[in-house]
């Protein structure tokens, strides 16, 4: 891929950063520096942006106030230069220098964070992607301490408050040291104050990595180094069964793929519960039915799902396209099923012979619940511009969220926890079919966290190394 002029990508920076100046009420201090950040936040209430698909949502379209921090994604490393490869279109390039400023223009209090590594495949993480690019250039010693310090100077220039370290996955030890070094190489590259995190697979264990049992993550450098992980508890079906499977459920009680086993095992590794982000996707993940009759979880299926024009990939469909097929049956007056599966706090719809599983506004309430009740650091959309229009998702996670912490704060003298009401969520968007609304959870490790008690159907979708840093 041809790289731009650098003095393109920084001359757009420049002016939006002489711009803000100009009308910024905070002056510099005494030595001529910048003034001071505002302190981060406590809690993480984030989402990536993807720049590739700004055409589904642009950034004035973007409601900053929903979110604690957003993520530029992303910037690639080049495969053998080993720095990092510049938009070359000029409205790309646009973008990584305005989005920054346009977004703390709208919320003072936003952190933003630049994204390196490889985009994920049609915006979403799953296990069996690589990145041989950033392989390579953490193997070399001189290239990721150079790509380090290149990487913040531009954070820094362009507005950024961080860096995110997105190597989806390291799948060897070898790997998994190379990413312990460069962490600790970032991080002491980094000005005091400048935030470092990691979006890392679903769990500390990277299943079948090398060819063999898996390979862990360095959790204790992660920990010293990192203000916190992003761990991508989604992709966990990999779209290329021949069986409907859910892609993200939050509990699974015959294999370790589901988005609790994966937190307990950051936990259980190390990652301190105040370091720990997890993620919440923005996707659907379909199949063609072999038989529309059938149409139950683990059904046949022959084929991944239709390609859609916002995910452009077959069997991932955004979060508002799977809305709009629930709403219209895509134009065909097809009866549209959906179903909330209470064991594995999953979601999933059928219309005529095509399947989707997702995340409804149920599920995101009783995941984020759960990761509340784990005192986790907060969570991360993937990817925002799959939203609707309205943002329900985003406003969804938020409003439960917030209600959380505002929960969570209010304890009586005893230091006992207050009663908590149910947490309110969107107007529901019923099925035609008339779908029956979740089951009370048995009680079990797969309870519900929250009292449900009338939800309705909620579519709106709804290594060790010692690295001291």
């Amino acid at each position: 891929m041809p790289q731009p002029a650098a003095t393109t990508i920084f001359l757009a920076i420049a002016m939006v950063s002489l711009s803000i100046a100009a009308s910024s009420p905070a002056p510099p201090d005494a030595a001529g520096a910048p003034a001071p950040a505002a302190p981060t936040t406590t809690t993480v209430r984030a989402a990536f942006y993807l720049a590739a698909a700004a055409r589904l949502r642009p950034l004035a379209a973007l409601d900053a106030s929903l979110y604690t921090h957003l993520y530029y994604s992303s910037l690639p490393v080049h495969p053998t230069t080993h720095k990092l490869v510049l938009p070359a279109d000029p409205d790309q390039a646009s973008l990584l220098a305005s989005f920054s400023p346009a977004l703390k223009s709208k919320n003072r209090n936003l952190r933003t964070l630049l994204s390196v590594g490889a985009a994920a495949a049609a915006g979403v993480a799953s296990g069996s992607q690589t990145d041989p690019a950033f392989a390579a250039m953490a193997a070399d010693p001189v290239s990721r301490a150079a790509l380090g310090a290149s990487a913040v100077a531009l954070a820094v220039d362009a507005g950024f408050d961080g860096l995110d370290v997105a190597w989806r996955f390291p799948a060897s030890s070898l790997e998994m040291a190379d990413l312990g070094f460069l962490l600790a190489e970032w991080r002491a590259a980094a000005p005091p104050g400048f935030l470092l995190t990691a979006t890392a697979y679903f769990s500390s264990h990277v299943f079948s990595a090398g060819g063999g049992g898996g390979v862990d993550y360095p959790s204790e450098t992660l920990a010293r180094c990192l203000d916190w992980v992003n761990v991508a508890a989604f992709g966990l079906a990999g779209g290329a069964g021949k069986t409907t499977a859910f892609d993200a459920p939050l509990y699974d009680a015959a294999t370790h793929f589901s988005a609790s086993y994966g937190v307990v095992s950051w936990v259980d590794a190390g990652m301190p519960p105040a370091k720990v982000a997890m993620g919440v996707p923005l996707y659907g993940r379909s199949w063609f039915l072999r038989n529309k009759a059938n149409a139950a979880v683990g059904a046949p299926a022959v084929a991944a799902g239709p390609k859609q024009r916002g995910s452009n990939a077959t069997g991932v469909m955004s979060y508002a396209e799977v809305q709009r097929l629930a709403g219209a049956g895509d134009g065909r007056r097809r009866a549209v099923t959906v179903a909330y599966d209470s064991a594995s706090v999953a979601s999933y719809m059928s219309v005529g012979d095509v399947w989707v599983a997702f995340d409804g506004a149920a599920v995101v309430a009783e995941k984020l619940a759960f990761a509340a009740l784990r005192e986790l650091r907060g969570y991360f959309l993937w990817p925002v511009n799959y939203d609707d229009a309205n943002l329900t998702v985003s406003r969804t996670a938020s409003e439960v969220w917030m209600q959380s912490e505002m929960s969570s704060d209010s304890k009586n003298g005893t230091g006992s926890q207050q009663t908590q009401g149910a947490v309110r969520l969107p107007p529901a968007l019923r099925s035609p079919a008339g779908t029956p609304g979740p089951v009370p959870a048995p009680a079990s490790g797969s309870s519900s966290l929250l009292p449900w008690t009338k939800l309705g159907v909620f579519l709106h979708i709804g290594m060790q190394i010692l690295v001291w840093c």
